[in-house]
């Protein structure tokens, strides 16, 4: 089957196009609102398969070893992902264990598993079972799984305790920053992107019909998960994320607070990256979905293309609000000596991560090509091809 011969949907305003030939260094770009629909594929299904084993044998190990040691009048608490998990339950908050885990561990393995059953059989040049069904779920899958907000996560809660006691590095740690890098480049592999690839090597892989028009039911369902997220986006910055017990005195410690002592620390860029992702992402994205699903429902005709980016946009952040949870249980973990050290997670981390979760659901549930068709853009427009454009 030929590339021509196959259609690519672009999911972001509903416009469908014949699948150009592309040369090495050459992507597809929707003529209408600038998506990118494909990109010139350098790796076979054996390199993908390659870099998935790496993945797998890097997570692996990433979860085995200890991330980190921290040293305190010469005891000793070292701690992993799962330390961090147990920590976090037994402190009597298991709602923020469970997203942590899900986000860290359960769901990356899951697409890991997932994407090695294709591409074992891509790479021996047959189809595997289930195959439009599997690729789906990768798809609905690699939003929720965050490995590289964990790094960021582990860097962070190093920078908080560097201070407070000596800190060696684990297995773990390097382990985490291989597969972060690894889960990234994975990040390519869409259902669409999947398919092509099966094509390209003369699968017969089933030609996806055109996805259904959006209904406007979803705005009602975006609007109640948006209002759900900002009253929980209260009391996730009212109340303390985590509480620190030492000799010294106790504290609790608000996401502001833990931006105010990075600054103390030095640590200048560490604290814009957690501010940033903690208290400026969740707020960009309830005020941009409110103001996209706003105008949609208005049948707004105005900048269609920058509305669409900025969902764009609002989609590839919603993650990165998870960092201060994965900083909250790993700092749970490490901070385990008793009466000179405990740190446990406060009632802050649970709102916390409930505002992520429904600021992501918000996200990927409102469906962007409602603004097009709203604006008078009928279902579907089926060019003869797709913008082709250098990769630059």
């Amino acid at each position: 089957m030929t590339p021509s011969s196959l259609l690519l949907a672009c999911h972001h305003c509903g416009a469908a196009y014949q699948r150009p030939v592309l040369e090495p260094g050459q992507w597809a770009q929707c003529e209408r609102c600038d998506h990118v629909l494909e990109t010139y594929s350098v790796f076979t299904p054996r390199a993908w398969l390659a870099v998935i084993l790496a993945t797998l044998v890097s997570f692996a190990l990433a979860n085995i070893y200890p991330i980190a040691t921290l040293l305190i009048s010469g005891q000793s608490q070292a701690a992993s992902f799962f330390d961090a998990i147990v920590i976090t339950w037994q402190a009597g908050y298991p709602e923020v264990a469970v997203v942590a885990f899900s986000a860290g561990f359960l769901l990356p393995v899951v697409q890991l598993l997932l994407l090695l059953w294709v591409f074992l059989a891509l790479s021996l040049g047959r189809l595997p079972l289930f195959f439009e069904e599997i690729i789906g779920l990768v798809d609905l899958l690699k939003p929720w799984c965050m490995v590289p907000v964990f790094l960021m996560g582990v860097l962070v809660s190093v920078v908080k305790l560097v201070g407070m006691a000596s800190l060696v590095p684990g297995v773990g740690l390097f382990a985490t920053a291989v597969a972060a890098v690894f889960v990234t480049s994975l990040t390519r592999l869409s259902a669409q992107k999947i398919r092509c690839l099966a094509h390209d090597i003369g699968l017969p892989a089933p030609i996806k019909l055109l996805p259904k028009a959006p209904t406007p039911a979803l705005f009602e369902r975006t609007w109640a998960l948006i209002l759900a997220a900002a009253l929980l986006y209260v009391p996730a910055n009212l109340l303390p994320i985590m509480q620190i017990n030492s000799i010294a005195g106790n504290s609790a410690h608000t996401i502001l607070g833990g931006v105010i002592e990075l600054v103390s620390l030095g640590s200048y860029s560490i604290a814009a990256v957690v501010f940033i992702a903690s208290v400026v992402v969740p707020l960009f994205k309830l005020i941009c979905l409110a103001v996209l699903v706003y105008l949609a429902q208005r049948r707004a005709q105005g900048a269609l293309r920058t509305r669409t980016h900025l969902y764009e946009v609002v989609e590839f952040i919603g993650q990165w609000s998870m960092l201060d949870v994965f900083v909250v249980i790993l700092l749970s973990a490490l901070g385990r000596f008793g009466a000179l050290l405990t740190i446990d997670p406060g009632g802050g981390a649970a709102a916390f991560a409930g505002v992520v979760i429904l600021t992501m659901l918000a996200a990927l549930g409102f469906d962007p090509r409602l603004a097009w068709r709203r604006a008078g853009h009928r279902r579907h427009v089926t060019p003869e091809s797709a913008k082709i454009a250098p990769l630059s």
